[in-house]
């Protein structure tokens, strides 16, 4: 059975964080979490990317807005439901793409 134990390493010696393990001898696997920097602020691309990819606005921004969404989610489940008049909105949409 694994039990994972949470501990700051310093110069050889574990410092618990919390309760410390009740056992004299045990194997033991070690995971070290090796500190990163603060997090990106706001939505960028990651470094690596830097200079390899031209951004255009937020590509996390959604394609249609939240009313949009709703709306279609509410004339999908008229048209299952067999409403023709839900499908006048689809028809008048055919070859108007919004790019």
């Amino acid at each position: 059975m694994l039990k994972s134990y949470e501990a700051i390493y310093d110069r050889g010696h574990l410092k618990w964080l919390g309760d410390a393990p009740v056992i004299e001898t045990a194997r033991v696997i070690v995971t070290v979490l090796i500190e990163t920097t603060a997090p990106r602020k706001g939505r960028q691309p990651p470094p690596e990317l830097k200079d390899s990819v031209t951004w255009f606005g937020d590509p996390f921004e959604p394609a249609i807005s939240v009313e949009e969404w709703e709306a279609s989610l509410e004339r999908t489940a008229r048209q299952i439901a067999g409403d023709p008049e839900a499908f006048k909105y689809v028809m008048s949409q055919v070859g108007r793409a919004r790019i």
